[in-house]
């Protein structure tokens, strides 16, 4: 079987990247010598690609009449208005297949949008599906939907397939507030507490702010603007290296809790995974790590797609002196395969539990040779600690859907409303009347 791989970036020492490179392959690898214009016979029996190539070239990927389309990571299109969908639903298709390990991250519409991609004829009506299945408010209601499923979709975990792979272990830690960052804490809330008065009135938008500065304040008081200017102004300006990263370690708890617990990883022989969803907070974790003298890599929505492989490439080789990856969870979460680590600390979750869980897939996955340690951060008493009760709830429709817990359990994963955050907030006070 001959396969063409084809994406812009090209192997190392090699001229062509891009645009090039990608015209390079059609001419030696698609098409065989005076035969281009009839594009209707093919070197290649399989194309793997990307879902940036197809967007770049989708006039060439359109021309083709393809036997099967297969799609990885398929919950990219999940987004009814997203580009990729509305490209690949043009594409002349006999087959399509979807592998996806989280059909389910929000709720029962993005379903619908996998399936209609599917059958479109079928599944023609977002509106009767939603009116159907958006609410499940009975265990028939779940069971129908399941039965509908069957013809649709094949639900493999991983332990299904490969029996070998390790357990994983997950630890939830709870981090207590240092002084400073119950100090900010409390201005936080003092400063919109008339917004906490006015409760919904003030719109989504406003109690997002609010809620986001709180969890930056639960990961590290510098995440928030002007407070390391402030704190270092205190120390009479700038400080030794040495005074600068104890006074980093010491204003948050997290922080104190990953610089204990990293040395200890790092003398016992682990690779670890840190995922984070501030790129501030990674800042700080890679200036902890300088200081220490860690080996590490880092992959942030910034990596460009070469760079962001090397990284990959360097810590996952063999006797690999790379002790510690940083990792955005929206860029890092997904796609890539880490395997050469064993442990993963989640700094701080996310709303959605599925980007977690994808998170922690980066490593344990099929390959996985050792048992994999998993730790979460969890502020004590905080709106981060009842955002992550909130959440964790969540995991519990796509458990009641395709058929892997009780009905009790579902929840929608949708994002909070207006309603739901002023609740959170309001619970999430208890720090400041500690």
């Amino acid at each position: 079987m001959n396969v063409c791989v084809y994406h812009d970036v090209g192997e190392r020492g090699t001229k062509f990247t891009g645009k090039d490179l990608r015209s390079l392959i059609r001419a030696q690898g698609w098409y065989y010598p005076n035969m281009e214009q009839t594009k209707s016979v093919f070197k290649f029996n399989v194309c793997l690609t990307t879902y940036e190539t197809i967007l770049a070239d989708f006039e060439e990927f359109e021309a083709i009449h393809w036997r099967l389309l297969a799609v990885d990571e398929a919950h990219r299109l999940k987004s009814a208005g997203s580009r990729v969908l509305k490209q690949m639903r043009v594409l002349n298709v006999d087959r399509k297949l979807l592998l996806t390990g989280t059909p389910l991250q929000n709720n029962t519409q993005e379903l619908w949008v996998l399936l209609n991609f599917l059958e479109p004829v079928i599944f023609d009506n977002m509106e009767d599906f939603n009116d159907k299945y958006g609410r499940l408010h009975s265990q028939e209601q779940v069971m129908e939907l399941q039965r509908m499923l069957t013809p649709y979709l094949l639900r493999r975990v991983k332990e299904d397939v490969e029996k070998s792979i390790p357990p994983k272990e997950e630890t939830i830690i709870q981090v207590e507030l240092t002084t400073l960052q119950k100090q900010y804490y409390r201005a936080i809330y003092e400063k919109n507490r008339s917004f906490l008065y006015l409760g919904t009135q003030n719109g989504l938008p406003t109690l997002n702010n609010l809620q986001l500065q709180l969890r930056k304040c639960c990961n590290h008081p510098f995440l928030i603007k002007g407070a390391e200017e402030r704190e270092l102004e205190a120390l009479g300006g700038m400080p030794d290296a040495e005074t600068l990263m104890q006074t980093t370690i010491q204003a948050s708890g997290k922080m104190v809790l990953v610089s204990k617990l990293l040395p200890k990883l790092k003398a016992e022989g682990h690779k670890v995974l840190i995922f984070s969803q501030f790129i501030r907070q990674l800042d700080l974790l890679e200036r902890y790590c300088e200081h220490e003298g860690f080996i590490y890599e880092r992959l942030d929505g910034s990596s460009m797609g070469s760079s962001r492989q090397a990284s990959i490439d360097r810590f996952s080789k063999k006797n690999s002196k790379s002790f510690l990856f940083l990792l955005s969870t929206k860029a890092g979460g997904v796609g890539i395969n880490l395997i050469a680590a064993d442990t993963v600390i989640i700094f701080d979750s996310d709303w959605n539990p599925q980007n977690d869980l994808q998170a922690q897939s980066r490593c344990h996955r099929i390959g996985q040779k050792k048992s994999v340690k998993i730790y979460r951060l969890v502020t004590r008493n905080s709106y981060e600690s009842e955002m992550f009760d909130r959440a964790s709830r969540k995991l519990g429709l796509e458990h009641a859907v395709l058929g892997t817990g009780s009905f009790s359990e579902a929840h929608d994963m949708e994002r909070p409303s207006a309603e739901m955050l002023l609740e959170l907030l309001k619970k999430g006070i208890a720090t400041v009347v500690v």
